[in-house]
């Protein structure tokens, strides 16, 4: 088992304050990019997923509802506890670094991780655990911010207006396409979310830039991307 720093457990920290910290619109593109878009019912209805830094249960209460038989792992014990409350999900504390440990690898036929590798010291690291654990022709669909947003979000941290203190390893397009095939990953979609900041509230013109201005997604917040283990035994959704 390898030493976790202090800073990976500030969402566990925050506890129930964690939940008025978060946008509610944010979450819910999230879960519709990556569940309801990338994921299509024969992938997910009666499918074994793990949810990957479930956080507060979101994720897992979706693919609850699309019929999927849910795992939620966390770093935090109060945010499994959490997401096992309100989902009845299966819940886990797990280490999205050392996810083959915790469950075996070939494991699940899907895993879902969004806004969670960026909170570990080596993003690469957790998505070659993340497709470990995965069947072959099994999916992987995440989301993690774009670096590109770095230094906005820094600024917000020291001005106060955000409260979080863990590690904040945002990643770039190329960074995600590389970290997926050397795990063994092709890739089928790619989206990003938020053009702005969506503390603007301008959240139709965000959801009308999100669908018809994917050439611009190298600037967009939110960096989504879906792919198959050995994708090429099995057909693309």
């Amino acid at each position: 088992m390898r030493p976790i720093a202090d800073k990976e457990y500030c969402h566990n920290r925050l506890g129930a304050d964690f939940a008025h910290h978060l946008s509610n619109y944010d979450t819910q593109r999230r879960v519709e990019v990556l569940i309801d878009d990338f994921l299509p019912d024969e992938v997910v209805r009666g499918k074994e997923v793990l949810d990957v830094g479930c956080g507060l249960g979101w994720f897992s209460a979706r693919l609850r509802e699309r019929g999927a038989m849910v795992t939620a792992c966390d770093l935090g014990p109060a945010m499994v506890e959490e997401t096992r409350r309100r989902t009845g999900c299966h819940g886990v504390v797990a280490d999205a670094l050392e996810l083959a440990a915790a469950f075996g690898a070939e494991r699940f036929d899907v895993v879902v991780s969004s806004e969670c590798i960026e909170h570990t010291p080596d993003p690469p690291a957790a998505i070659h655990q993340m497709a470990q654990v995965l069947r072959p022709g099994g999916w992987l669909a995440l989301s993690t911010p774009n670096l590109w947003w770095y230094p906005c979000v820094r600024l917000a941290t020291l001005m106060k207006l955000r409260p979080f203190d863990g590690y904040e390893n945002f990643s770039t397009w190329n960074r995600l396409r590389s970290a997926y095939r050397d795990s063994g990953l092709q890739i089928a979609r790619e989206q990003g979310v938020h053009l702005y900041p969506f503390q603007f509230k301008l959240h139709p013109l965000s959801r009308w830039l999100d669908r018809h201005a994917q050439w611009a997604r190298g600037l967009m917040i939110n960096l989504c991307l879906l792919g198959q283990k050995n994708a090429e035994r099995s057909a693309s959704p």
